[in-house]
């Protein structure tokens, strides 16, 4: 809770906001607008979170088409919210990557993108294993719960406080993970983390939410596609079957292209 009652961690979250920058949320509250005064504003956020009033905004429901020509709805919290939002990310992530996130889990995370997944992916067919399961999971940030969400953060946090603030920011939004929040990157991984966790022992590569298991034959590949699936399984989770195979020979360079 310090990350969100001390308003030097909150000017921290705030920096980081302002950087990306973006568009007004429901409030109409610019960047610009939001600066004047700015260490009051903290402030007066850092007392409601301490008194236990703090409640978030609404958000605004947007639909944003990717460059691959897909369409999805995304939201836009106020300014306030995406500070707290930022906050709250400070505070759990580095608790995430020391307990849940996997060595060769790339992509959400700090130094950690489809560079290092190409590395990591060189690494194993340089050795030899040149048959590849490629799974890419299908609609990864869709369904769940607010209180789903909330007890897989709650494997690795205990502050009771905190997990009421966190939930409280995910009951207002179509769903937990929808795009356009601080948190959702996040917890793309902290969900697909539980998956991640059954594929000890296999030689993987997973970037956002593509997974690549290495094998040395054709047969133990198509293991591994049911290992991945099952483990998927056990999250509310499938592959996406028009784009998960089995591949033969493949060059890194062709792995976890975005659309393809």
């Amino acid at each position: 809770m310090s990350f969100l009652v001390d308003p030097r961690h909150l000017q921290r979250a705030a920096r980081a906001c302002m950087r990306r920058g973006g568009t007004a949320g429901a409030d109409g509250i610019s960047w610009a607008k939001f600066r004047i005064g700015l260490p009051t504003r903290l402030e007066a956020i850092a007392e409601q979170l301490r008194a236990g009033t703090w409640t978030p905004g609404p958000v605004r429901e947007v639909e944003i088409t990717a460059y691959t020509g897909k369409v999805f709805t995304a939201v836009i919290p106020t300014t306030e919210d995406r500070v707290v939002q930022r906050a709250m990310r400070n505070a759990i992530e580095p608790v995430l990557e020391q307990r849940a996130f996997a060595d060769w889990v790339s992509g959400y995370r700090a130094g950690r993108n489809r560079i290092t997944a190409l590395r990591d992916a060189e690494r194993h067919l340089s050795a030899g294993y040149r048959w590849v399961a490629d799974v890419d999971v299908r609609q990864t940030s869709a369904g769940s719960s607010a209180a789903e969400v909330t007890d897989w953060l709650a494997e690795h946090v205990a502050d009771g406080t905190f997990l009421r603030y966190f939930r409280s920011v995910l009951e207002p939004l179509p769903y937990p993970i929808v795009p356009g929040t601080a948190l959702a990157p996040l917890l793309i991984n902290l969900r697909l983390s539980r998956a991640d966790a059954a594929l000890t022992g296999h030689r993987v590569v997973r970037f956002a939410d593509n997974y690549c298991v290495f094998c040395s034959t054709e047969e133990k590949a198509r293991e591994a596609m049911t290992a991945v699936s099952q483990a998927l399984a056990g999250c509310g989770l499938q592959p996406h079957p028009d784009k998960s195979q089995v591949r033969a020979g493949v060059n890194a360079e062709d792995l976890f292209l975005i659309a393809g």
